[in-house]
């Protein structure tokens, strides 16, 4: 809820920018979603981790010794995909605040078509880690949209083109 938080921002702030004609301010404003963003996921990953440490994280959830064990497995993944999720998240804040919908729409389709086809593969090398392959692909996945959304954001006709120099 954190990182939507960042992203419901994001979308109001680029919209109006935008709505403004203000494509330096909409640069700006970017920019500075994208450093909160990943300030933001450094900060729960490390939160995460900290909490795998002590012990108290995947005692928090369950008090079964299997699904500590199976936690156990992927919290790794977790922490470290943080950052990542992060920036999607704020990605897609912006990316909407744009009105790049469609876009948006085709880039998911390419992404969980990569991801389901990462977690087949995985399959196809052991059966054994199914979980691990399940959060591996979300990581693919998200790692997708990121690269997707990145494609758009330093596009140079696009509504962002975070790359543009500004006037100010």
């Amino acid at each position: 809820f954190i990182c939507d938080a960042l992203a419901a921002a994001s979308q109001g702030l680029i919209a109006d920018a935008l709505g403004r004609e203000d494509p330096e301010d909409a640069r700006d404003i970017t920019k500075t979603v994208f450093s909160y963003s990943l300030a933001q996921g450094v900060l729960l990953g490390a939160a995460l981790y900290v909490g795998d440490l002590s012990g108290f994280l995947v005692g928090a959830f369950t008090s079964d010794e299997s699904t500590q064990i199976a936690l156990s497995s992927i919290l790794a993944l977790i922490v470290v995909a943080q950052p990542l999720n992060s920036f999607v998240f704020a990605a897609d804040g912006v990316l909407q605040g744009a009105s790049e919908f469609a876009y948006q729409a085709k880039t998911m389709a390419l992404s969980a078509a990569v991801a389901f086809a990462s977690f087949v593969f995985l399959q196809g090398i052991s059966e054994a880690d199914t979980l691990v392959h399940v959060w591996s692909a979300l990581i693919i996945l998200q790692l997708m949209r990121g690269l997707t959304a990145l494609v758009k954001v330093v596009e140079r006709e696009g509504p962002i083109n975070i790359m543009a120099r500004t006037n100010r």
